[in-house]
């Protein structure tokens, strides 16, 4: 009984931890390509990690759900008020 216990637990950890990969993970190497990131040195792959993290929120925040990032990525760059109506939308 007791395996069967540590069995389910281990795989609700592990879908669990799936979960927060699909989520966020997914997010950040897909539309930010965060994974290509080239900043091996010193203090460099956390501060680039928490620029993508912000610019993920500004993204997420920017518009309606049913837009997909990539679309809001590509606004963002062709459109100035659509950038600055993104960034200031962030509190």
């Amino acid at each position: 009984m007791a395996s069967i216990l540590l069995s389910q637990q281990a795989v609700d950890l592990t879908r669990a931890h799936w979960q927060i990969e699909n989520g966020l993970h997914w997010r950040l190497d897909v539309h930010l390509k965060e994974d290509k990131s080239r900043a091996p040195k010193d203090n460099a792959p956390a501060n680039t990690a928490l620029l993508t993290r912000i610019a993920r929120n500004i993204l997420q925040a920017a518009d309606i759900d049913k837009v997909p990032v990539s679309h809001r990525i590509k606004k963002c760059a062709w459109n100035d008020d659509y950038l600055i109506q993104a960034i200031t939308h962030m509190r």
